[in-house]
Formats: structure tokens, C-alpha cells, sequence
């Protein structure tokens, strides 16, 4: 097997642990913080040199995914705490920022122009 075949392989388990991860972290008891802690050695894992790696083999829409089903789930559009800490940090880092990820998920409406603005350019 050649390195680039382990590397993937290698991914491919990350993700299906991360999946894992998730999941346990939101059937935790204590439902105000069950997405915000995790282990600090899973947390080196999943944002050290191979969590790079991780976090690249996500697409946008992928994360986006994340964003939708949860609030799918949720009934309404999640908060930042809603969301398991490395999907939300893959996230933030993605869109930058958070309303930006909810606006290009589809979940909070595009930002408007303020009236004062609009005023000025005329």
C-alpha cells in the first residue's frame, strides 16, 4: 500500500471516529454542554497535523450538511453550542464566522442593506 492510499484510509477512519464522537456527545445526559467538551487527546487529533487533513477533506456542503440536519433536529436554527465542538470549529474556520455559515446554509437570511446606507449611495 502506498502512502497516499494509507493517508486516505487513514481519513476515512478519522471521519467515521469523528461521526462517532458526535454522536456520543450528543446523547450525553446533561444536554446544555453535551457538544461542547471533548477529550484533550481527541481534540489534539482531530486539529493537529492529521485533523488538517481532516478538516480538508470536508466540502462546503458537507459542513453546511452538518448545519441543516441539526437544525432539522433541533426545530430551529442551532447555536454555536448546538453544534459538536470540531464540526463548529471546521465550520467557523470555513465561513469565517458564524452567521455567515447560517446565511450560506440558508438558515438565517441575507444580511440587509440599512436604509441609511442605501440613502447615501443615492
Amino acid at each position: 500500500m502506498d502512502g497516499q492510499q494509507s493517508t486516505s484510509e487513514h481519513i476515512r477512519r478519522l471521519r467515521r471516529k469523528l461521526t462517532e464522537d458526535a454522536a456520543r456527545a450528543g446523547e450525553a445526559v446533561d444536554g446544555s454542554c453535551r457538544r461542547e467538551w471533548i477529550d484533550p487527546h481527541l481534540w489534539r487529533q482531530y486539529m493537529g497535523e492529521a485533523g488538517r487533513r481532516l478538516y480538508n477533506s470536508f466540502t462546503d456542503e458537507e459542513l453546511l450538511d452538518i448545519l441543516r440536519l441539526t437544525a432539522a433536529e433541533l426545530g430551529h436554527t442551532p447555536s454555536q453550542k448546538e453544534i459538536f465542538c470540531v464540526y463548529r470549529a471546521y465550520i467557523r474556520r470555513r465561513f469565517t464566522n458564524w452567521p455567515t455559515a447560517l446565511r450560506a446554509a440558508g438558515l438565517k437570511a441575507p444580511k440587509q442593506k440599512r436604509r441609511g446606507d442605501e440613502e447615501q449611495q443615492a
